[in-house]
């Protein structure tokens, strides 16, 4: 045991590289995992915002009229879709922007 300093040197070598590789490996994951939190935030927005829309629609309160909407800094855009047969149904969607940069839409029906 007296002569082992070179082995100290390979194992500190060792136990880098092994470290490394396994921040190497965690770094894509935790990536993903942070765009899909902000996509979940993104979506859990449009969701308020298009059921909030479509309830004032059934109500009577607004117009079926295309619309930019600015929500916690974000732009939504609000569309609207006469159902095909002719009845009262209109369809309201909500485009957005998610966090990979990449346009989403949401969409649902109301009767008024």
């Amino acid at each position: 045991m007296r002569n082992s300093k070179g082995y100290v040197y390979l194992e500190m070598i060792a136990s880098v590289s092994l470290c490394v590789f396994l921040v190497v490996s965690i770094l894509p994951i935790l990536e993903e995992s942070l765009s899909n939190r902000k996509n979940v935030v993104l979506r859990a927005d449009a969701h308020y915002l298009l059921y909030e829309k479509l309830s004032a629609y059934m109500d009577g309160e607004i117009r079926a009229v295309e619309e930019d909407i600015t929500y916690q800094e974000r732009l939504y855009e609000l569309s609207w879709n006469a159902q095909k047969g002719g009845s009262d149904m209109v369809e309201g969607c909500v485009r957005y922007e998610n966090a990979a940069e990449e346009y989403e839409s949401i969409c649902d029906v109301a009767k008024k």
